[in-house]
């Protein structure tokens, strides 16, 4: 999987994501699915363990390593 950022709300309480799939050589490794969008929000005098989860209607399903590694992102990096 390939997740990217896609930006964030300028206050750094909320940053959204974009996961896609990624296929491996020869359909080894392949992972099925469909894009899948989501964001991760937090109140303005809280932490980042209190965050909120967001997912797009419309997306297809979020791996949990996707929200695991956006969690750490926004830990790390706002």
């Amino acid at each position: 999987m390939t997740i990217s950022t896609v930006g964030t709300d300028g206050d750094d309480r909320a940053i959204e994501f974009l996961v896609a799939p990624r296929s491996g050589d020869g359909g080894e490794g392949a992972e099925c699915g469909e894009e899948a969008h989501f964001a991760i929000h937090r109140e303005h005098d809280q932490g980042w363990e209190a965050a909120r989860l967001t997912i797009d209607p419309l997306s297809g399903s979020v791996p949990i390593a996707a929200v695991e590694w956006a969690m750490e992102f926004a830990r790390e990096y706002l």
